[in-house]
């Protein structure tokens, strides 16, 4: 391929990743809509996606807001359509002490002071993925701000609408929406749920119940057993060293599964820990605004975002990064002359 002709099909690949990253929003001018999500690959915080875009940062911070309650599920469902996906549930920051979380400033939308830890900490995202089975490409399908009791109350406070819920709370409300729209046969999970047509992990302090009584999960060998878990029958898989990693004690609902399947679909999962650190890549936990809405708004931008970049490096075939695609395309937007000339909107008739 010449350069002419891979200029080209960068060019391609871009306008195709937008028109499917634009496919959720609403309330916005295609043109100012796309600018956001190239800001959001480019830019970390939303001074410089105002700067990258050359967009006031005024309008910018407002164009957040429009942006919060837009959902990703529509976006996705358009690629994998009715494929078989694996469903991925995790949060992007693994402490979970959130009664011991207080602000440290009074917008206090992203970064917290860990009394426990006794240093400052991101705040919680609960991320749902869908792996495309088929194609073994995932995608962010929702990302929603996880407030701690005590923020929540604060925000209370402040005059904003702050509900607090549990993670759990917080999957279950998703949940029907998400089995509803996409082929689910497998749900990945830590050990904090468990569901029809899960696999996760039990943590060695974890209790079962084998013949009727409660025991750890330490004390079993390593093998297979059919115990109960929250009240839920599973197939309990013991491995005494797991990759060099020590005894794991894995699971599975569907008491069938080998102990092959349970693996394959528990490793599945690691795509997830991938997407998160894509998702701070371009600067996920680079937002601190006035109020919730906002935060709320510059999380999703950054899931978009992403979204565009997995499209773009999925239809070329890249084995590359989010940060050094990122660099990618703003080579490819600044050689094309803009947004302007990239890409050409026509008006529906």
């Amino acid at each position: 391929m010449d350069k002419n002709s891979e200029k080209q099909a960068y060019y391609k690949a871009l306008e195709n990743a937008i028109i499917i990253t634009l496919t959720p929003l609403e309330g916005l001018r295609k043109s100012t809509a796309a600018k956001l999500i190239l800001g959001g690959v480019i830019g970390c915080t939303a001074s410089e996606i105002a700067q990258e875009i050359n967009m006031d940062y005024e309008t910018t911070l407002k164009n957040l807001d429009k942006i919060a309650n837009t959902s990703l599920i529509k976006a996705v469902k358009e690629i994998v359509k009715d494929h078989p996906v694996l469903l991925i549930i995790d949060d992007t920051h693994d402490h979970k002490e959130y009664a011991r979380a207080i602000p440290v400033s009074r917008n206090g939308a992203q970064v917290f002071y860990c009394r426990e830890h006794k240093r400052y900490e991101p705040a919680i995202q609960l991320l749902i993925t869908v792996k495309d089975l088929r194609t073994n490409e995932t995608y962010i399908v929702a990302i929603t701000p996880y407030i701690p009791q005590k923020v929540a109350e604060i925000l209370k406070e402040r005059g904003e609408e702050a509900e607090f819920k549990t993670k759990i709370q917080l999957y279950l409300e998703l949940l029907p929406i998400l089995l509803s729209e996409f082929n689910v046969v497998i749900i990945s999970f830590d050990s904090w749920y468990v569901n029809s047509n899960t696999v996760g992990e039990l943590k060695s302090s974890a209790r079962v119940v084998e013949g009727g009584r409660s025991v750890p999960v330490s004390e079993f060998p390593q093998g297979e057993y059919l115990v109960e878990y929250l009240g839920t029958p599973i197939k309990l898989l013991v491995v005494e060293d797991y990759k060099g990693l020590g005894k794991r004690y894995f699971f599975s609902t569907n008491l069938n599964d080998t102990p092959e399947d349970i693996i394959t679909a528990w490793e599945n999962r690691w795509d997830i820990e991938v997407l998160i650190r894509e998702l701070k890549a371009l600067g996920l936990d680079k937002g601190s605004f006035l109020t919730w809405v906002r935060n709320k708004g510059f999380i999703t931008l950054k899931a978009l975002s992403l979204l565009f970049v997995l499209s773009f490096k999925y239809s070329l075939g890249l084995h590359l990064g989010a940060k050094r695609i990122a660099r990618l395309i703003k080579t490819v937007y600044q050689e094309s002359g803009g947004i302007k000339k990239l890409f050409k909107w026509r008006r529906k008739t």
